[in-house]
């Protein structure tokens, strides 16, 4: 796996982690609706740079098919 994939893939992880406790703010009696939005928009923002940086073409291929070959 290239470093871009994996700082790309600790994107992902920190996404995980901010939704996590956008989830436990959620089941609070009285929840911080602003909160949640922030963790939410936070993690949408990570989930993207994911996206642009996993799945970019990189030497002419997708990165699903360099995958496949090795």
């Amino acid at each position: 796996m290239e470093l871009e994939d994996r700082l790309a893939v600790k994107l992902l992880a920190q996404a995980q982690a901010l939704l996590g406790k956008a989830m436990n703010e959620t089941l609070c009696t009285h929840p911080d609706r602003r909160l949640v939005r922030a963790l939410v928009t936070d993690a949408q923002a990570m989930i993207a740079e994911f996206g642009d940086t996993y799945f970019e073409e990189r030497a002419g291929a997708p990165a699903g098919d360099q995958a496949a070959s090795g």
